[in-house]
């Protein structure tokens, strides 16, 4: 079976691990720049599932799957820009 390339599952990895790290600093400090750096952390992980699906080494069902795993990331990036916006206003 194809594999997909060394640099998209680093980028993967790193961008999951900064998502992870930013959604427990995001859940214990409960600030706007916490949250912030949530979505951030969830648009890298959407980037790098897109990564994942245009690599066409990889079969049409894997590929699928990193482009579904990519829409939820980028909704739940949607979702924390707006929990950062209003933790924005809650704080001036």
């Amino acid at each position: 079976m194809a594999r997909p390339s060394r640099e998209a599952v680093a980028r993967w990895n790193t961008a999951y691990a900064e998502q992870t790290a930013a959604l427990f600093a995001a859940s214990s400090i409960g600030d706007a720049r916490a949250v912030l750096r949530l979505a951030l952390g969830y648009s890298a992980v959407a980037q790098a599932w897109r990564i994942l699906a245009a690599d066409l080494a990889v079969p049409l069902w894997a590929r699928h799957a990193c482009s579904i795993a990519a829409e939820e990331f980028e909704r739940r990036a949607r979702v924390e820009e707006s929990r950062a916006a209003l933790a924005d206003q809650d704080e001036e």
